[in-house]
């Protein structure tokens, strides 16, 4: 997914002058071609976040389009206040581009994880959020946040997820990669290889599930979230976050009644690798195939 947002803005402003990316020595690697024919639109002001905030506000203010890459705690928390004042209430159309979502730094710890960015992203308004969960996705909402007039943040992992969904999707609504089943999983980011999987599972045991990618946080009539919970018996919403102010916490305060497969509001102190992780907070595929059987039996 990485890879694949990262052309998007390279290409975007090999065409146009008037992009500009921003990061904040991040994303070493990533970036090292569009450094190299692009050095007049890269700017790396370090490890700076409060003023690189401030910095993307001004250019923005003077029309420039302008794409700030970081890892999520770089993004939102630690410069929380300059998002918010800077570029939410202004409404200017900078793109925020986190790295890291979820788990996806493991082993480094709470501070390089992105468990509670929905929540915060969630409490600003003008904010687009966008989890996408292909490389495919990732590639479309960078597209649609170029062209927004509004600050767009977008989290995504780091590399290597599968290709799950269409090139015809819409990226602002829901991307039914399966429908057939009387119940559905829905989820978003990273944890698509989990969810695919938990449904593989399910089948296994002749248990039919559909399965849905919510790529953008948003509970509006245009999303079509109102449509899943009419074709569905029973929605069970995964997602590599905290169990309280993500996609099932959006879903719930809009009146519906999903089961949240997600991870409790606490500081992770293990030590291990992502599907470590996961396996030990339950979110991974054979913990959610038990899981959703157990919910199935007990109704």
């Amino acid at each position: 997914m990485r890879n694949n947002a990262a052309n998007v803005v390279y290409e975007y402003c090999k065409q146009d002058k008037n992009g500009f990316l921003i990061t904040g020595d991040a994303g070493f690697g990533v970036w090292d071609e569009f450094q190299k024919e692009l050095p007049s639109q890269y700017i790396n002001p370090g490890i700076n976040e409060q003023a690189t905030i401030g910095m993307a506000a001004g250019m923005a203010l003077s029309g420039h389009k302008v794409f700030l890459y970081n890892i999520i705690p770089f993004v939102l928390y630690r410069c929380y206040e300059q998002v918010r004042n800077d570029i939410c209430y202004q409404d200017l159309p900078v793109v925020l581009i986190g790295i890291g979502s979820g788990i996806t730094y493991a082993p480094a710890g709470m501070t390089h994880y992105a468990l509670e960015d929905i929540a915060i992203a969630r409490t600003m308004p003008n904010l687009e959020i966008f989890s996408p969960s292909d490389p495919l996705q990732a590639k479309k909402a960078v597209e649609y946040a170029i062209n927004s007039k509004n600050p767009v943040y977008i989290r995504v992992s780091k590399a290597g997820e599968p290709i799950i969904s269409s090139d015809d999707a819409d990226i602002t609504k829901l991307d039914y990669i399966k429908r057939d089943g009387d119940v559905a999983i829905a989820f978003h980011g990273s944890i698509s290889d989990e969810a695919v999987a938990a449904v593989d599972l399910l089948e296994a045991d002749g248990i039919e599930v559909a399965l849905i990618s919510f790529p953008k946080l948003s509970i509006d009539d245009s999303v079509g979230h109102k449509e899943l919970f009419t074709n569905y018996q029973k929605v069970f919403v995964l997602e590599e976050h905290f169990e309280n102010g993500g996609l099932g916490t959006m879903l719930q305060e809009a009146g519906f009644s999903p089961v949240k497969i997600a991870i409790k509001n606490h500081f992770i102190h293990n030590i291990g690798n992502a599907k470590h992780l996961r396996r030990l907070y339950g979110i991974d595929a054979k913990s959610v195939a038990v899981r959703i059987k157990g919910e199935l039996c007990s109704k």
